[in-house]
């Protein structure tokens, strides 16, 4: 069975949690706002903390921190695209 580091995984869902609610903040950049920026960030996040852990295989200081950059950059891409489509409406 895979070790796909649980550090890592839940570190990449906060931080692309934290990075979907800091899309609510920028102006360029088109957020859902409220809840759905900041679980659509977490889902971008964890969707990047699960694929790097398996593309990494191993857990340790510098691979957290590496899914946690991760993780943040998918979960505010997530929320911009999540607040494109649902203004499209």
């Amino acid at each position: 069975m895979a070790d796909f580091g649980l550090g890592g995984i839940i570190a990449s869902a906060l931080a692309g949690a934290g990075a979907g609610k800091a899309a609510d903040k920028a102006p360029s950049i088109p957020s859902p706002g409220g809840l759905t920026s900041l679980l659509g960030g977490g889902a971008g996040g964890l969707a990047g903390g699960l694929l790097t852990s398996m593309l990494a295989g191993g857990t340790d200081i510098s691979a957290i921190a590496g899914q946690a950059v991760g993780g943040g950059v998918l979960g505010m891409v997530v929320t911009a695209v999540l607040g494109m489509v649902l203004k499209k409406k």
